[in-house]
């Protein structure tokens, strides 16, 4: 069973672009919450080289009916071209915590 609640990840190059984000999201309301995790290391592949660098990982709580616009959001604040947009969709969980997202998306 699927709710309509969906977890959003990007990778930020630091943590002042990450909260220039999360904070453009939430006073936007598309998003409820947004967790700044700091300092993870991605290795990857751009560009024919293998990249190790420290990013910072953005943790998106919203709704189905917000994705569009925060895709739009994170595209136009991020600085990599190709900016990390990964959907996980909320199967269950805390319905209080469900009830104040849909209060503070609403």
């Amino acid at each position: 069973m699927n709710t309509q609640f969906k977890l959003i990840f990007t990778t930020c190059e630091n943590e002042q672009e990450a909260k220039v984000l999360a904070t453009a999201l939430v006073k936007r309301q598309q998003a409820a919450c947004v967790n700044i995790l700091p300092k993870v290391t991605s290795i990857y592949m751009w560009e024919q080289a293998l990249v190790e660098s420290q990013e910072v990982k953005l943790l998106i709580k919203t709704k189905a009916e917000k994705l569009n616009d925060v895709f739009d959001t994170i595209k136009s604040l991020h600085s990599y071209e190709v900016p990390e947009i990964q959907v996980v969709d909320v199967s269950t969980g805390n319905l209080a915590y469900f009830n104040w997202m849909d209060e503070v998306l609403s």
